[in-house]
């Protein structure tokens, strides 16, 4: 297995070991939030226990995205199968969205009919461990999701991040029922609150998703990367056209490069082999490049016929 096979594989397992460390702890947590708020009559625990339990729905997605996303490239799919990193990230966003208007719709329905208590401390202990423990996997999960370029993975850091918010929310309502005489109104206004976290979190995500769908330039700092290293080469006397395409962990590229009009076709098919090389060196998460050659001066021409300009 050649360095880029090795480092693909370790990625995976990295991916797949802190999801699943996530998944676990959304169990633990979905149990003792689901206990808590059956006992103590918190509408505001409940909420939060769901939300924990559409974290560990998101781990499974994100566990199946893992594994197919980083299938070879086969005759089918040419570009690989990074782009079900992006399809799994924004089935999370909607996911929490819709979670999110559930939610909404209860917690309203509870301050206008239903019936309140207070929650009391135990509540409180509840909420201060959900947050610690989701805390700590966002900031872990969200680290492994940069360091390896996965959409997916980060996507579902972003949901143990909307957990914490959740239980912070909780927290501060029931500590207020609990301080403020006849305010047990607070449990259910803190419920309501989570709504608010989970639906801005699942928005973000799926924006984030449909951007890489739709092709939607990921990182302009990449560009500039691309056009300083293709202009290091000493063959080369300008360079436009520079298109980039995230597919999960990797991105494609594809750009133009202009030479002396006498050059050879031998010599630019040279030039434009090194140009790959060095980008593919430098920058260890972009799959391929195509290089397109050009003679000094064509770009002041315009870029040809390119449909749907």
């Amino acid at each position: 297995m050649n360095e880029s096979g090795k480092r693909a594989s370790s990625n995976r397992q990295t991916a797949q070991r802190v999801t699943l460390t996530g998944a676990l702890a959304n169990v633990a947590l979905a149990v003792l939030k689901a206990t808590g708020g059956m006992l103590l009559g918190s509408r505001a625990l409940l909420a939060d226990s769901v939300d924990s339990m559409g974290d560990l729905v998101s781990d499974v997605i994100t566990l199946v995205a893992v594994r197919v996303a980083r299938k070879p490239i086969d005759a089918n799919h040419p570009y690989g199968h990074g782009r079900v990193e992006s399809v799994a990230s924004l089935l999370i966003g909607g996911l929490l969205v819709l979670v999110a208007t559930l939610f909404a719709i209860n917690s309203i329905r509870s301050l206008v009919f239903g019936h309140r208590q207070e929650v009391g401390a135990a509540g409180m202990v509840i909420a201060a461990v959900a947050v610690l423990t989701k805390e700590t996997l966002f900031r872990w999960t969200l680290r492994i999701g940069k360091r390896i370029r996965s959409r997916v993975i980060e996507s579902n850091a972003w949901h143990h991040r909307s957990d914490a918010f959740s239980s912070v929310s909780v927290f501060i309502g029931l500590g207020l029922g609990l301080a403020v005489p006849g305010a047990d109104s607070f449990d259910a206004l803190a419920s309501l609150v989570v709504t608010i976290f989970i639906a801005r979190t699942g928005l973000r995500i799926a924006v984030g998703s449909i951007y890489d769908l739709v092709d939607t330039e990921q990182d302009p700092d990449l560009l500039g990367e691309l056009k300083r290293i293709t202009m290091s080469v000493p063959e080369v006397d300008n360079t436009h056209r520079v298109r980039t395409r995230r597919y999960g962990p990797h991105t494609w590229v594809d750009l133009d490069i202009e030479v002396d009009p006498a050059m050879s076709v031998a010599d630019g098919h040279r030039v434009a082999h090194e140009v790959k090389e060095r980008i593919l060196a430098e920058i260890h998460y972009v799959a391929d490049v195509l290089v397109h050659v050009e003679p000094l001066g064509s770009h002041l021409e315009g870029e040809g016929t390119v449909r749907g300009m």
